[in-house]
């Protein structure tokens, strides 16, 4: 993965796994000395890191099953209506059933009742109590007053046990149209909305951010170790720019010595010159034996001159 700054993250892997892939770059491209490798694997076994990735992770997990969940427990809950309305429905239709056959009987006795009393369905008695039974659907007219013969009296009751079946059935019929739309709508409108469809791709995106959110932190780590690195980087450059410095400083001041040294020696008798070489291995000596009691590299006095004017 590369991001800005000419930084490579290697996510989920650590040095050792991708250095085979990382030879076979260098073998065919020269890297570029301002471009910056991170091992995202290296980080992850700091256990502070991967503790804020794990929680991170954990977080987003809670989140994305309540997503679920939720969109899962209201699709659950229109399932559970459709199926109490379905089962009213078919309670209802076997209520009609049993009416229906309670009719049927009724009916039959009807018939009966009209052959026992010798009635014909075109006799003046039969049409009166057809008269009757119209009559008294309004609420104004009352029976109490009207003489009615013993098979109209009879005829009556069946057929207001008929009328009560009748009406049981039209509830009954009634009710099941309203479940049958009711779940109707619901199915129409499920479809339109995919809870759960839509529901699966908020807790995509809710673990996609999540995995964001890791490499976020594992760039941020890598950004806090670049730094550390580079700080370190550049006090040890100043480290060294002093010492050379300084190094440079009792180079030139060994310069001077030597010059001065070469002018003396020009001016001075062969005798002298001798006793000046036996002077100066003494003097080594005794500058080693100094070196060896504090543990001095001799590389560090190389060129040393000895002034013979001190």
């Amino acid at each position: 993965m590369n991001v800005q700054n000419n930084i490579t993250v290697f996510s989920g892997d650590t040095r050792n796994n991708a250095q085979a892939e990382w030879a076979n770059k260098e073998a065919t491209e020269s890297c570029d000395k301002k471009s910056k490798t991170i091992y995202a694997g290296d980080f992850l076994k700091e256990f502070p890191l991967r503790e804020r990735i794990q929680q991170k992770k954990s977080e987003a997990q809670q989140r994305a099953l309540k997503i679920v969940s939720d969109a899962w427990g209201m699709d659950k809950q229109i399932d559970d209506e459709i199926k109490v309305r379905e089962e009213e429905s078919k309670v209802l239709q076997e209520d009609n059933q049993e009416a229906l056959e309670n009719l049927k009987d009724v009916n039959q006795r009807m018939e009966e009742l009209r052959d026992a009393f010798g009635i014909s369905p075109d006799s003046e008695e039969q049409q009166e109590l057809e008269r009757i039974m119209q009559m008294r659907k309004s609420p104004t007219v009352s029976l109490e007053e009207m003489e009615l013969t013993e098979y109209q009296k009879r005829a009556l009751a069946l057929e207001d046990e008929a009328t009560f079946y009748r009406k049981q059935i039209a509830a009954n019929n009634g009710k099941i149209l309203e479940n049958s739309e009711v779940n109707a709508a619901i199915r129409k409108e499920r479809v339109k909305s995919h809870a759960m469809v839509d529901a699966r791709k908020d807790a995509e995106e809710v673990m996609d951010a999540s995995r964001d959110t890791a490499i976020g932190l594992v760039m941020e780590e890598a950004k806090e170790h670049l730094d550390e690195e580079q700080e370190k980087r550049e006090e040890q450059a100043e480290a060294i720019e002093e010492k050379k410095e300084e190094q440079e400083e009792i180079q030139e001041k060994r310069d001077e010595r030597e010059e001065e040294l070469e002018e003396l020696i020009k001016d001075m008798p062969v005798e002298e010159m001798t006793d000046l070489q036996q002077t100066m291995d003494e003097v080594k000596q005794q500058i080693q034996k100094v070196l060896n009691e504090v543990n001095l590299a001799a590389e560090d006095i190389k060129g040393a001159k000895v002034d013979m004017t001190v």
